[in-house]
């Protein structure tokens, strides 16, 4: 019934594990999709050699991406996808048991066009959950976790962090195709669907456990102008205000590289 994809970027080890609990913990997953991000290196050669473990009741997809390197590769999902219902989580994330039963509850029964479905960030302790994003800055982030007190199945919520969310295959709005390197997609593709008259949801069974720690260090560039310019557009692009990004991201960065990079966004959507 469902389809899991994942944007990978020399995280074999993620990807192994967060496949193979897919497969074998939870029997709604049909499909996977692998967007590798950096297909040439030894991670890269190890998951291209990940199809092998394919079968007729659970199909996995590999796909290499060059054009750029950039978060915003998960859209690449969608486009591989063949299951009604798409799942795309970092390629290192874990569900709980009766995840993928309380979505498709979700679904059967209180789905609504263009609704863009989360769950909880479920912590390492295996207790204390984040349910959504706020609308505060904090070290050059949108949005800071927060817990909500209701108790209801679902809710609607402002925004949560993108390391796992769900919408039809059909209703995918996409982030922007000029957004690059890390971040800037929360709360923006949130906004997206609400101005397509959709609702942002947190579907409180549906638990996901991120691993943060990286003992290795990030393997990818993390630029800070990356993400400022990804803010900046898409805030242009949804027709809102940017003045508190600007005044969040002008505590580090020159002022004259934040104007440069305005003017280039300006100059992208016009495009």
């Amino acid at each position: 019934m469902f389809t899991v994809g994942m944007a990978t970027y020399d995280d074999y080890d993620g990807v192994f594990f967060t496949v193979q609990a897919l497969r074998l913990y939870h029997p709604l997953v049909t499909e996977v999709v692998i967007i590798d991000n950096n297909p040439e290196s030894e991670h890269g050669k190890l998951l291209q050699k990940f199809i092998n473990h394919s079968t007729p009741d659970f199909k996995i997809h590999y796909n290499k991406f060059i054009g750029k390197q950039s978060t915003s590769t998960r859209s690449e999902v969608f486009k591989h996808a063949t299951n009604d219902y798409v799942v795309v989580c970092d390629s290192h994330v874990l569900f709980t048991n009766n995840a993928f039963e309380s979505l498709k509850d979700f679904y059967l029964n209180d789905h609504k066009p263009y609704d863009f479905i989360q769950g909880p960030l479920l912590y390492d302790n295996g207790n204390e959950v984040s349910t959504h994003l706020d609308r505060t800055w904090g070290g050059q982030f949108y949005g800071q976790w927060q817990t909500s007190n209701n108790k209801a199945k679902w809710f609607e919520i402002e925004a949560q962090g993108l390391g796992c969310f769900s919408c039809k295959r059909d209703e995918w709005l996409g982030f922007n195709e000029s957004f690059r390197g890390f971040g800037g997609e929360e709360h923006y593709i949130h906004e997206k669907y609400r101005q397509h008259g959709g609702r942002t949801i947190c579907l409180a069974d549906f638990k996901w456990n991120h691993k943060f720690d990286r003992p290795a260090g990030v393997p990818y560039k993390n630029i800070l102008e990356d993400r400022f310019f990804n803010y900046i557009l898409g805030r242009i692009e949804l027709g809102l205000d940017f003045d508190d990004v600007y005044e969040e991201f002008v505590k580090i960065v020159p002022r004259e590289s934040l104007n440069i990079i305005i003017e280039e966004a300006i100059t992208v959507l016009e495009k």
